[in-house]
Order: structure tokens, then C-alpha cells, then sequence
């Protein structure tokens, strides 16, 4: 017979005394379950899938960080300063270069403009001016299409993997296919001991 203790569970937030099987806290309106990568509805604060094996105790200890920490005025203040000094720096960089590359595609005598949009453009015809002429050379002495068509092909596929780690989708696979490792790892376990 099943006693009231065990038809309740506590909140892990705010401590309430909760019906077993309650989802969301009706005091503090906290989610007291989650979807796993596996599909399957887990506890908050469980630490590993109990189905597929997946890791949740990293996603735990900066969900409930972020959530309860405050920022740091004098923090903030001084990443504020420093952004908008290495903006100003970087800015300044920007400018130079597109001064530089403007200044090549200049007829003899003629003044480099003022705005920087016009700069912005006879930069840009400079940089196509030397893509063509990389791809004419590539083309003439490398036999063809095929070597500008690998250095494209080549970081097409570097800026896809920038992309996916940047992203997390590494992470992600790595500790969804680590789950399933220790799953497989840990039921024939259960099975020699049999």
C-alpha cells in the first residue's frame, strides 16, 4: 500500500512538497522534468539520462549558475570600456586597410574620395581585380578549373567545421554517442554478472 510519502516529491527550487508526478512547481512555477536527447521526460535535477546514458550535470551546474548569479557592475563597466576601446582599435585597422587596398586601384593623379563608401568600393574592386588574377594563374599553371575548385571546395568545408563547433553541434554528438557507449558498457556488465 502506497503511503504519502511516496506519492510526493519535493521541489527542487524551492522545496515545496509536491504530488508525485507533478511537472511544473505550482509555487515557484519551476519545470520539475526535462526532455533528454532521447526523447524520454527525466528529472531536473538528475545528473544521467537512465535511458540512453547522456550527461546532464554540466547543463545543470550553469543552468542553476547563470540563474542565480547577479552581474558585476564594476565587471561590466570595465568589459564595456575595454569593448569600445578594441572597437575604436579594430575600427581604426578597418579604415587603414581599406585605404590601403583603395590606393591600388587609383588611375595616376586621382585623389583617394573622401567617403568612406567609395574607399569601401575601390577596395572591393581591388580584391576582386587580385581573386581574378589568383584564379587566372591557378587555372594557367595548374591545369584547369580543378585546383581553384579544390581551394574553394577546401574552405567551404573549414567554414563548415568553424560553423558546427561553433555552434556546439560537436558537443553535442560527442556526448550523445558517449551516452550510448556507456549504456551498451554498462548493460553487458549487468549481463556477466548474470
Amino acid at each position: 500500500m502506497a503511503t504519502d510519502a511516496d506519492t510526493q516529491q519535493e521541489c527542487y527550487h524551492c522545496g515545496a512538497i509536491l504530488d508525485s508526478g507533478v511537472q511544473i512547481c505550482p509555487y515557484c512555477g519551476r519545470k520539475q522534468v526535462r526532455t533528454c536527447y532521447c526523447g524520454a521526460e527525466i528529472p531536473v535535477t538528475a545528473k544521467v539520462c537512465p535511458y540512453c546514458g547522456a550527461d546532464w550535470s554540466g547543463s545543470w551546474r550553469v543552468r542553476r549558475k547563470s540563474k542565480s548569479k547577479r552581474p558585476d557592475w564594476k565587471k561590466l563597466l570595465k568589459f564595456a570600456l575595454v569593448g569600445s576601446f578594441l572597437a575604436l582599435f579594430l575600427a581604426s585597422v578597418l579604415n587603414l586597410v581599406i585605404t590601403g587596398l583603395a590606393s591600388h586601384s587609383l588611375s595616376t593623379g586621382q585623389q583617394l574620395p573622401d567617403s568612406l563608401i567609395q574607399r569601401l568600393g575601390l577596395a572591393l574592386a581591388t580584391i576582386w581585380t587580385a581573386l581574378a588574377a589568383l584564379g587566372r594563374e591557378l587555372a594557367e599553371k595548374g591545369g584547369g578549373l580543378v585546383p581553384l575548385i579544390a581551394v574553394l571546395a577546401a574552405g567551404a568545408a573549414l567554414g563548415a567545421v568553424v560553423y558546427l563547433f561553433r555552434e556546439g553541434f560537436w558537443r553535442r554528438w560527442r556526448r550523445h554517442s558517449s551516452g550510448k557507449v556507456k549504456r551498451s558498457h554498462s548493460s553487458s556488465s549487468s549481463n556477466n554478472t548474470d
